[in-house]
């Protein structure tokens, strides 16, 4: 575990740690907004809808201010500890709350993902709600090995789930939360009220649910999340501690 000092965000305790074989970064920071009850509110009022198929829950927009007072620490982190340069680009941010109970997950939403293939891709995940509503996890597949599935992994990752529904059928109808004989759990962050972790969106990671209210309707007492997907403004970059394509 590495200490972070962020000196355009001194209110930040933040540190970072490495997720396993793979070694890719895991950004951890308690205290993140200066206003996480303004976030709230701003929530309270927006009008959430259904997103598609992957996501199992409801998603609204968030407005461009959010940004301002955390942009400049954002960057420092992004700069050194995912090795962007010449600037981030925000490709989505959007309030989250999961809604679908376990019984009716559909058969993707049963099983780890990853947030599309771009292997540059960073998420933002900033936690509205408070411990007990669970937090993340992330995965290796055991067929492959495989922690992260960027776009040339991808062919590989799903003839894994193609041959672990052959031989153990369906996963059961509940969020993965555990090691068994498809997926190995290397890494838990627990939901904090005001934390936010960044990671590269390649990393297979799943929800961990918590009680019955994380799948409230309402912001103030549901599984309330600001999700963020920023890119390097200039591709063509090598993630640090990337696995070899070779």
């Amino acid at each position: 575990m590495e200490i972070l000092c962020v000196h355009s965000a001194r209110w930040w305790q933040a540190q970072k740690v490495l997720i396993g074989r793979e070694g890719r970064p895991l950004v951890i920071i308690d205290n993140f907004h200066p206003l996480p009850t303004v976030c709230v509110d701003d929530a309270d009022r927006r009008s959430f809808r259904p997103v598609a198929r992957h996501y199992p829950g409801i998603r609204a927009p968030v407005p461009k201010p959010y940004f301002a007072p955390v942009r400049r620490g954002l960057s420092d982190i992004l700069i050194h500890h995912f090795d962007y340069r010449g600037g981030v680009s925000v490709q989505e941010c959007f309030y989250s709350l999961l809604t679908t109970p376990p019984a009716q997950l559909n058969y993707i939403q049963r099983l780890p993902h990853v947030d599309g293939g771009d292997d540059r891709k960073v998420a933002i995940l900033h936690y509205l709600c408070y411990e007990h509503h669970g937090g993340t996890a992330f995965f290796r597949q055991r067929r492959t090995g495989f922690e992260t599935v960027p776009n040339d992994r991808f062919a590989a990752y799903k003839q894994g789930v193609e041959a672990d529904h052959d031989s153990l059928g369906a996963p059961t109808p509940q969020y993965y939360t555990r090691n068994d004989r498809r997926f190995d759990r290397i890494r838990t962050v627990k939901a904090r009220y005001n934390r936010a972790i960044l990671y590269f969106g390649s990393n297979l990671h799943t929800i961990l649910p918590g009680t019955e209210d994380s799948f409230s309707d309402d912001p103030r007492i549901g599984r309330l999340t600001v999700n963020t997907f920023v890119h390097p403004a200039h591709a063509g970059q090598k993630p640090p501690g990337a696995a070899s394509r070779d």
